[in-house]
């Protein structure tokens, strides 16, 4: 048996509340038939694992146990926005974005095929165009969103989280934090 894994940072409560009102304004428009990530799922991906055998997971949790370990957790807020391939929204990460990049590095280093792609960009997806938005223009969001400032704070806690397709509301994915660490 398998299961589908990565690492991640997850806003404070008062940090999706705030995130959550900025949203509100974009959804309101046009950008309303996006598919919205639930407010549950919203995360700041390290690492994708992919599919990994239930075997490896002690594996994986005592690698990122380590990684937790070694880092101080970086003084980070949500800033700013962006699309990937005219098709996904998200929501940058601005303050110790070095420090979430290496953290990204470290968790990443345990796969085999990892590939180098140079520094990746921290961010959190809050929306995809689904079949509901085929052709919607990004811009108009990312141009609302791009001046957001959040609330910054200190991520304090590397996480483990499983991922389950389809289970979630409205057909999201369902995550479940599988195991969890202190940062430094």
């Amino acid at each position: 048996m398998a299961v589908r894994l990565f690492a991640a940072l997850v806003p404070p409560a008062s940090v999706l509340d705030h995130l959550e009102t900025a949203l509100e304004t974009v959804r309101s428009g046009p950008a309303g038939a996006l598919r919205w990530v639930p407010r549950e799922n919203v995360h700041l991906t390290l690492a994708f694992y992919g599919e990994v055998p239930d075997g490896a997971l002690p594996d994986v949790s005592a690698s990122l146990a380590a990684v937790a370990r070694e880092t101080t957790g970086p003084q980070v807020a949500l800033s700013g926005a962006g699309a990937f391939s005219g098709r996904t929204l998200w929501v940058g990460v601005g303050g110790e974005v070095a420090v979430v990049q290496r953290l990204m590095a470290d968790a990443t280093e345990m796969l085999q095929d990892r590939r180098d792609d140079g520094p990746s960009r921290p961010h959190v997806t809050v929306a995809r165009a689904g079949r509901r938005a085929r052709g919607l223009e990004l811009a108009p969001a990312v141009r609302a969103l791009s001046v957001y400032r959040g609330p910054s704070w200190r991520a304090d806690e590397l996480r483990l989280l499983s991922s389950r397709l389809g289970e979630g509301h409205a057909g999201a994915p369902r995550y479940q934090t599988l195991d969890a660490w202190p940062l430094g």
